[in-house]
């Protein structure tokens, strides 16, 4: 599932600030919304299911962890068994993706910041400033195989998590009688991003009251390629190439972290001995690494979703990590696709490449929206929850944000 330099540009890692008010009544909610792997998914499955190996039946009717899976983490048996559960399926008649046969899958604790992984240190840091998990302090986690699509396209999972998504933030608004500073990381700021453009303008400055963006990626990635050409494996033993491809491209979301011609332009991201690829010819990429389907599927779900940035016109604060090596090229020998490429590597957050960081940088200059850009040298794509120094900057964030630090113009309130 990245943004920008100027302008306002702050490298030092700050002290924090005095708490905001003295009462859990002054605080604004906040809510957070994961990136990719900090979702839970739980499935169970039905009489439809056909399972891909003996190992893989007998869960009929009982909800079990899909991810993350330690079970096929520890159990060689379970790896196809995941795979094959994990995959989704593009219906072209329904013009819309949805699970393998047999496979309900749901996100558990939606609403509560304990349902991610990964945000423990982040979490207890808010709550020492008087957040409280499920009152002030809210999380939408969602099913990160699956995004949304544009006008004219369904999109059932995506279109029901926006609309919960909203309701969320709206009723946490309304019960606070105070609007609500969302925070969001990787894939999340592509969903969150979205989701505002989706809404009305009054809407949005009515209860949304600053966003803050970790990590954001609104130009999408070159790692994004390589992950659709050798595939993914979740960091299991022992899956095998086809299942590997088949869980990477099955996935609405991994269209999603294709690099976009409007940041990339013309930057050589693949480049084999038959040809280079850029952003700009991303169907061909997807025709040479074998994916012929995905390249209708970029061209009218994905790309027209991403061929502008305009700014969401309520305030952003974007913090980014830097000064890490990041992947930018990658360099196929003989065995083309499918051998290991040398990897040309640039500037970014070591996920994320720096042009898509600063993917939103043109928004300091359009009248109306307040924008802030925090960099943070040293710390990685998935540090702002590690790091004790990232942590805390992101803290004081939240907690500027929450203050009203940073104010719209007021001739543009509503």
């Amino acid at each position: 599932m990245a943004l920008v330099p100027p302008l306002l540009v702050v490298a030092a890692l700050l002290p924090l600030a005095l708490p905001l008010g003295g009462a859990a009544g002054d605080l604004h909610p906040v809510v957070l919304v994961p990136g990719y792997a900090s979702n839970r998914l739980e499935a169970t499955l039905t009489a439809a299911y056909e399972p891909p190996a003996p190992a893989c039946a007998g869960r009929q009717g009982l909800w079990f962890p899909l991810w993350p899976n330690h079970t096929a983490t520890r159990d060689a048996s379970q790896v196809p068994c995941f795979a094959d559960q994990m995959s989704l399926v593009y219906d072209a008649g329904a013009d819309d993706y949805r699970n393998a046969d047999g496979v309900v899958t749901r996100v558990p604790s939606f609403g509560s910041a304990r349902a991610l992984i990964g945000w423990d240190q982040l979490v207890r840091q808010l709550e020492g400033m008087g957040y409280r998990d499920g009152e002030t302090l809210l999380a939408a986690p969602y099913d990160f195989r699956y995004a949304v699509a544009p006008r004219g396209h369904p999109s059932a999972v995506g279109g029901r998590y926006f609309r919960d998504l909203g309701r969320l933030i709206r009723a946490s608004g309304l019960r606070r009688g105070r609007p609500a500073v969302l925070v969001a990381h990787s894939f999340g700021c592509a969903l969150t991003y979205q989701f505002l453009l989706s809404r009305p303008l009054p809407w949005r400055r009515r209860h949304v009251k600053h966003v803050v963006f970790l990590g954001s990626a609104l130009g999408g990635f070159a790692p994004g390629m390589y992950v659709l050409a050798a595939g993914t494996d979740y960091g299991l033993p022992g899956v095998t190439r086809p299942s590997m491809l088949r869980l990477a491209r099955s996935q609405q979301s991994a269209l999603w972290r294709l690099p976009t011609p409007l940041v990339f332009g013309d930057r050589p991201l693949a480049v084999t001995r038959s040809g280079t690829y850029t952003a700009r010819n991303m169907s061909a990429f997807l025709d040479a690494i074998g994916f012929p389907d995905g390249v209708r599927q970029y061209q009218t779900r994905v790309l027209p979703m991403w061929e502008a940035l305009p700014p969401p016109m309520v305030p952003v604060t974007s913090v980014i990590g830097v000064g890490i090596r990041t992947p930018e090229t990658y360099v196929f020998g003989a065995d083309g696709f499918e051998g290991e490429p040398e990897v040309v590597y640039g500037d970014g957050d070591g996920d994320i490449n720096l042009v898509s960081l600063a993917a939103v940088e043109d928004w300091a200059g359009v009248e109306g929206q307040a924008m802030e850009v925090v960099r943070l040298p040293g710390v990685h794509h998935g540090g702002f929850f590690s790091v004790d120094a990232a942590v805390e900057r992101v803290v004081d964030e939240i907690r500027r944000a929450a203050g009203g630090s940073i104010e719209l113009d007021r001739k543009f309130s509503i």
